[in-house]
């Protein structure tokens, strides 16, 4: 029992710890490129927040950088600087 609940424990954490994510503050445009690559889909639950700016010029902030680096890909757009949040 107890192998069965590390993995799903973590993948629950996995999944809260995006859910820090804020909207950019610049909508991305309509003409963004379809995403022609496989962007990764998993990021540690590590809290490390950061707001990153984007080639698109939105901006966002995200519970770790990984998180910010899926969110690019998936956008098709490149992360043009990230810096860390102090609590």
């Amino acid at each position: 029992m107890r192998k069965l609940v590390a993995p799903f424990a973590t993948l629950l954490l996995t999944c809260a710890a995006g859910l820090t994510f804020s909207a950019p503050t610049h909508a991305a445009p309509a003409t963004t490129a379809p995403v022609t690559q496989e962007c990764p889909t998993i990021c540690t639950a590590d809290y490390d927040p950061v707001v990153c700016r984007f080639s698109d010029g939105s901006i966002g902030r995200f519970t770790n950088q990984c998180f910010a680096y899926v969110y690019a890909c998936k956008r098709g757009i490149q992360i043009v600087s990230c810096a860390r949040v102090r609590a």
